[in-house]
């Protein structure tokens, strides 16, 4: 495959200049993938510990992933400069849902109410695919203006 650029690059510039912060969002990003991994893979029927851990990791790495590079979208250092509202939505739905994730696990844990775990299992759904709609999103915005071909 090859790549091909009708910008000058400005992005990589700007990524260069800031290699300590490239280097702890990528650790960030896969500690966030490692957390989803964990999550997917042990249910909380079968290895409760391992599944919670997975959740917690997930979610504390994508949140300050989220933040961090909403804001440096927003502060124009990566990405165009350019931002829409769309994108300062996914860390306010992100927390929310957590928000509604956490309140839903303490009242199932403590009060044993039927279906609540079932809302529970939902958010943690919405924040996955959250998450996914949101990386695709900064993709889309960090890849614009090239082209891939095949040879």
């Amino acid at each position: 495959a090859v790549v091909s650029t009708q910008s000058t690059g400005k992005n990589l510039q700007r990524f260069r200049k800031q290699t300590a912060l490239v280097t702890t969002l990528s650790m960030l990003r896969i500690l966030e993938i490692l957390g989803l991994f964990l999550l997917t893979m042990f249910a909380s029927t079968e290895i409760f510990s391992l599944h919670a851990f997975g959740f917690s990791l997930f979610f504390l790495c994508s949140m300050v992933n989220i933040f961090a590079v909403s804001r440096l979208m927003c502060s124009g250092v990566t990405g165009s400069g350019k931002i829409n509202r769309q994108t300062l939505y996914y860390p306010l739905i992100y927390v929310f849902t957590f928000v509604g994730c956490f309140i839903s696990y303490i009242v199932h844990d403590w009060y044993c109410i039927s279906g609540v775990y079932t809302i529970f299992g939902a958010l943690e759904l919405v924040m996955i695919f959250c998450n996914i709609l949101f990386w695709s999103h900064c993709d889309g915005l960090d890849w614009r203006g090239y082209t891939i071909s095949i040879e």
